[in-house]
């Protein structure tokens, strides 16, 4: 009896400290899902277009038609790529622009590999749509 009590007390203590090391994991205040896409006008511009990401709290769209369009986008950008992402907006351009919930930051060419490894899209689409203090999540699908 006194074996098996100190086996057991043995492993609790064991235990102890090793819960207690194991860091909380913070979820962000807020997140965007972002892909690039572009006009093909006369010249081609790119694009870092983003929504509010989907899995995080988000405002609730009051037009079902426009919030099915973001869950169709949010499903694009997670299970394929930015360029199917990129023709879902593309048409439902006239409901995404009345919902005004797709966000257009413009750059003037896709980003290279070396802007890719510094992180530098998700830099900049946290400077430009990330509230000051606050812990913001960025992913950005690439074609």
């Amino acid at each position: 009896m006194r074996y098996a009590c100190a086996i057991l007390c043995g492993l609790l203590l064991a235990t102890g400290p090793v819960r207690s090391q194991t860091a909380e994991v913070t979820r962000p205040d807020i997140g965007f899902d972002c892909w690039i896409g572009g006009e093909g006008t006369q010249i081609y511009t790119h694009y870092i277009r983003c929504i509010a990401d989907r899995d995080l709290a988000h405002p609730e769209s009051i037009d079902p038609q426009s919030d099915a369009v973001l869950n169709l986008l949010h499903r694009e950008l997670h299970q394929r790529s930015g360029s199917d992402a990129e023709k879902a907006f593309k048409a439902n351009i006239e409901l995404v622009r009345e919902a005004g919930s797709v966000w257009s930051i413009r750059i003037y060419s896709y980003p290279s590999d070396s802007s890719w490894q510094e992180g530098m899209p998700e830099r900049l689409v946290r400077a430009v749509l990330c509230p000051r203090q606050a812990h913001c999540a960025v992913m950005i699908r690439p074609r």
